[in-house]
């Protein structure tokens, strides 16, 4: 339609608008097939996507489920006058860098013997459904069902240390006061103390496929999977054993 209707008019006007047809027509194709992209952007794009196959990699390893990530990667002042490079570009872990979610560091490269090598560093919002608080819980509180709830929040700071399961959480004890709201890590809990010091316990054993029991009596308190030493009450022997439920443990090592 633009030809036909440039057709009819005379003379001078083709000659006055023919150029800048050409023109229109260069800017529209050039748009069309898509810019080159420059050498920061290449820059970007790798390390984008190798953040996110590295935390696509975390999440399957940790059984995570869903999750949303949003990258932003921190160029330097030099990417803006590195070269386009003719091949894509490759990225990967910048040796000896500590994989913390909120800032990765990777080396991006550009192959070929006028290539260039540059580090850049990536930093990520991770968010994913992590045990909270429903309301505040003091110093040793044992938590049950009711205490806590999934809410999506952002973990990449909090470098793995989260639960992802209420039930990860319910039957430990507060640690140190929680926040109402607040996100409830492994550091602020710890499992209920199940033998007092002093107390009547059960000392089981198991060699060479027979189990025996007898009684004993504590000479510390411990928690689920702690180490304490108990008293033989039969033998008056002293033994290391495991706390393996309330008032009960298992000898680990030999009587002395």
């Amino acid at each position: 339609m633009i030809f036909q209707h440039i057709a009819h008019r005379d003379t001078p006007m083709r000659k006055n608008h023919f150029p800048l047809l050409v023109i229109g027509l260069s800017i529209v194709s050039g748009t069309a097939h898509g810019a080159v992209p420059s050498a920061a952007a290449q820059i970007e794009q790798a390390a984008s996507k190798a953040a996110q196959a590295e935390i696509r990699t975390m999440a399957r390893g940790q059984g995570w489920g869903k999750y949303g990530v949003q990258p932003e990667t921190v160029l330097p002042p030099e990417a803006t006058a590195l070269p386009q490079c003719p091949k894509t570009p490759v990225a990967t872990p910048t040796p000896g860098s500590k994989r913390m979610l909120y800032r990765l560091r990777y080396d991006i490269i550009c192959p070929g013997e006028q290539g260039w090598a540059l580090t850049v560093a990536v930093k990520t919002a991770v968010n994913l459904p992590v045990v909270v608080a429903m309301h505040t819980l003091e110093r040793g509180r044992v938590i049950d069902s009711q205490d806590v709830v999934l809410k999506v929040q952002d973990i990449a700071p909090l470098n793995g240390l989260f639960l992802t399961n209420p039930q990860d959480a319910a039957g430990q004890t507060v640690k140190r006061r929680i926040n109402a709201s607040q996100i409830v890590t492994p550091a602020l809990l710890e499992q209920p103390v199940m033998v007092e010091r002093g107390q009547n316990v059960l000392i089981t054993a198991r060699l060479e496929g027979i189990e025996a029991s007898t009684s004993g009596e504590a000479i510390k308190q411990g928690r689920k999977g702690e180490v304490i030493r108990v008293r033989n009450t039969s033998s008056q022997r002293i033994v290391d054993a495991v706390v393996v439920s309330p008032g009960v443990v298992r000898i680990i090592a030999p009587a002395r």
